[in-house]
C-alpha cells in the first residue's frame, strides 16, 4: 500500500533479466472442477472508492505485470493431485510450553481440541490438542497475489530450499497470501526458474517438480515442503484479483461477489481437510476504506461476512483456525488497515465452533506510515495505550487470541531511530504471548523489505535477531 518503491522494482528486475528461464513453463491445466463450481451471482454493492489517502498499509514491488483475465468464473483448476489433503509479550496469554484445559466460551458448539495435530484458542491463549501452550511466529512470503501467480524469488530460489531456510532460521510457520483469480482454470504461473543449483542447499536443479503446475499446484507444493520441515501454514486471502490489494477494500469485487470468495474458501477448506500442515484461513487481508464492523450495513460489516465466511467453513472444515481481521475505522477512530478490532469487544466474531476463532491485526512504524503517534512527545511511552485500546484488551481481558500478522521493518535508523526504537517496543509487547507472522521473507517489498537481502539468499541478521527471542518452538 501507499507509494511503490522504485530501488526495489529496479532490484527485482535486474533479477529476472539476470536470470535466464525466469518466464513460467508448462502447459496449462486441463480445465475441471477440484471442487463446486457453482458461478454465483454477484452480491449487491460495490467496493466503491475511498478519497482519502491510506491510513496503513505496504507495498510490493512486483517483478512482472499482472496476468490477464477475470476472476469471476466460478470454477476451480484442477490442480495435480487432484482434491483432498496433500501430502502430510504483554499481559494476557501464556508463554509457549505450558498446558491450559477447557475451550473459549461463547455461543456455538466448542470443540476443545479438535482433530489431533491442529490447534484451538482457551481465552487469550493458543494450545495444540493436548492442551499444551504454542504460538504461531512465523514470516510472510508473498506472490501468488501478484501478477507471478507464484511465491517470488522463484527466479533465484527453489522453493523447497526457500522453507528450508525459513525452518532453520528459526521461523515455525509461514502466511501465504493467495488470489482468487489463482483458483481459476487456465491461469499459469510466471518467473518460475527450473535449472540450476540453488545456492543455499545445492539443490539441483531448482523447482523441477513445479514445472507444469498451476498456482494452486504450486501451492500444494508449498504446503507439502511445509510439513516436511516443520513448518505450519496460514492461508491469506490477501485479494480477489492479482494485485488487487491495494484497490480491494471490502471483501467482495464487481468480478467475485460474496457468494463465490466463501466458496473459493470451501474449496480450499475441502482440499486440505485433515492435513495438519494447514493450520488457519486469514478470510481477508485488511478491510479498509468502507468496511465497518457493526455498523448494521450489511454491504459493508466485516464483521457479519466473516461470520459467513467461518461457519460456512466450518461446515466442510471445523479442524482450521479462522484469522479474522479488524478494519481501519471505527467511529471517528482511524488506524491500520485491518488493525482497528476496538469494536470486537461489544460485537465479537460469533462461530459455530468459537474455540477456532483467532483475531488479527496488523501493526506498522513510520516507514509505512507517520502515524500522529510517532510524532507525539510521549512516544514511545503512548504505544501500548493505543495498541490496548484497538487489539490489546482482547488478550489482556481473556477475550480471544491475537495474532500480528503483519509487521515489519526496512531501516532501523528512518526516521531519527524511531523505526527501531517503534519495532523493539511492539516486540516487548507482544512478548511471549501473541502469535505473529513477520513481513516479510521477501526482500522486495516496498517500505519494508525483508529478512532477506537482494540475493534472495543472505539473512539481514539485525533483525533475525532482534525476532529470535520472541520466537516460539516448532509446533509438533
Amino acid at each position: 500500500m501507499l507509494c511503490r518503491s522504485a530501488s526495489a522494482l529496479v532490484a527485482v528486475w535486474l533479477c529476472l533479466w539476470a536470470v535466464p528461464g525466469c518466464s513460467g513453463k508448462g502447459d496449462p491445466e486441463p480445465s475441471g472442477s477440484g471442487g463446486t463450481s457453482d458461478p454465483s451471482t454477484p452480491s449487491a454493492g460495490t467496493t466503491g472508492s475511498d478519497p482519502s489517502k491510506p491510513s496503513g498499509g505496504k507495498t510490493h514491488s512486483d517483478s512482472s505485470k499482472p496476468s490477464a483475465g477475470a476472476a469471476g468464473s466460478g470454477s476451480h483448476s484442477t490442480a495435480e493431485g487432484g482434491s483432498g489433503s496433500v501430502a502430510p509479550a504483554s499481559t494476557g496469554g501464556a508463554a509457549a510450553g505450558g498446558s491450559v484445559s477447557g475451550a473459549t466460551g461463547g455461543s456455538g458448539t466448542t470443540s476443545p481440541g479438535g482433530s489431533s495435530g491442529f490447534l484451538h484458542v482457551v481465552d487469550s491463549t493458543l494450545v495444540d490438542d493436548r492442551g499444551k501452550v504454542v504460538r504461531l511466529t512465523g514470516v510472510n512470503w508473498f506472490g501468488l497475489e501478484t501478477g507471478n501467480l507464484s511465491p517470488h524469488g522463484l527466479w533465484a530460489r527453489d522453493y523447497r530450499s526457500m522453507l528450508r531456510q525459513i525452518a532453520d532460521l528459526g521461523f515455525n510457520s509461514v502466511r501465504i497470501p493467495w488470489c482468487n483469480m489463482m483458483l481459476r482454470d487456465g491461469v499459469e504461473p510466471k518467473s518460475v526458474n527450473d535449472y540450476g543449483a540453488d545456492p543455499y542447499d545445492g539443490t539441483d536443479p531448482m523447482n523441477a517438480p513445479l514445472v507444469g503446475k498451476t498456482p494452486l499446484g504450486i501451492m500444494d507444493a508449498l504446503i507439502e515442503v511445509a510439513g516436511d520441515v516443520g513448518l505450519k501454514v496460514i492461508l491469506d486471502n490477501h485479494s480477489r484479483r492479482p494485485d488487487g490489494y491495494m484497490e480491494e477494500k471490502v471483501w467482495y469485487t464487481d468480478d467475485v461477489s460474496e457468494e463465490q470468495w466463501i466458496e473459493d474458501w470451501r474449496f480450499l477448506a475441502r482440499r486440505y481437510l485433515g492435513n495438519t500442515t494447514v493450520i488457519a484461513f486469514d478470510l481477508n487481508n485488511e478491510p479498509h476504506g468502507e468496511a465497518t464492523w457493526a455498523a448494521g450495513t450489511a454491504a459493508t460489516d466485516w464483521d457479519r461476512a466473516a461470520e459467513r465466511c467461518g461457519n460456512a467453513i466450518q461446515e466442510v472444515n471445523s479442524d482450521v483456525l479462522i484469522i479474522v481481521e479488524g478494519v481501519e475505522k471505527i467511529g471517528g477512530d482511524t488506524y491500520w488497515w485491518g488493525g482497528n478490532l476496538s469494536a470486537a469487544r461489544e460485537s465479537p466474531i460469533e462461530l459455530e465452533h468459537p474455540d477456532k476463532l483467532v483475531y488479527s491485526a496488523h501493526e506498522y512504524g513510520p516507514e509505512v506510515f507517520q502515524q500522529p503517534w510517532f510524532e507525539s512527545a510521549s512516544f514511545p511511552s503512548n504505544l501500548a495505550a493505543i495498541w490496548d485500546s484497538h487489539y490489546g484488551y482482547l488478550m489482556n481481558e481473556g477475550l480471544g487470541h491475537v495474532f500480528i500478522g503483519e509487521f515489519g521493518i526496512k531501516d532501523p535508523e528512518a526516521f531519527g531511530g524511531r523505526s527501531r526504537i517503534w519495532f523493539d517496543t511492539l516486540l516487548e509487547y507482544i512478548g511471549p504471548a501473541y502469535s505473529w507472522t513477520f513481513w516479510c521473507f521477501n526482500p522486495n517489498s516496498g517500505d519494508t523489505e525483508g529478512i532477506l537481502e537482494y540475493d534472495w539468499l543472505t539473512p539481514k541478521q539485525w533483525k533475525i535477531d532482534a525476532l529470535q527471542p520472541y520466537m516460539a518452538p516448532r509446533i509438533e
